[in-house]
């Protein structure tokens, strides 16, 4: 039968080390279930990329990869409404979202960082 190619998992989250220190925002987009292929991961705030592209060039291999890519949210999104997604492009057709964040920046302020 034809070859089966296996849909990726992408999940996103707070990097544990950034969440006990308190004063950074730092985010790992986790992609398990990946073929080899060229591709990028971009981080996106309210559904809109950042500019920054991750390129990753996975060797070619019968199993497949997982790979973890950080992300510094930058403090001008340290805002209480602000969601943030990752996504995973491969090729120009191809392209996988992680689940929403939700809001990460609770309450009426920032990130309080203490001098």
């Amino acid at each position: 039968g034809p070859a089966v190619s296996s849909t990726p998992t992408v999940l996103i989250r707070r990097s544990l080390p950034d969440l006990l220190d308190g004063d950074s925002a730092v985010l790992e987009c986790a992609i398990t279930q990946l073929s080899s292929s060229d591709l990028y991961v971009t981080f996106q705030a309210n559904g809109v990329d950042f500019p920054e592209k991750q390129y990753v060039d996975l060797p070619a291999s019968k199993d497949h990869h997982s790979l973890t890519r950080r992300f510094s949210i930058p403090t001008s999104h340290w805002k209480k409404d602000n969601t943030f997604t990752c996504k995973v492009n491969q090729g120009y057709s191809n392209s996988w979202m992680s689940n929403s964040t939700g809001t990460l920046f609770g309450g009426s302020t920032s990130l309080v960082v203490t001098l």
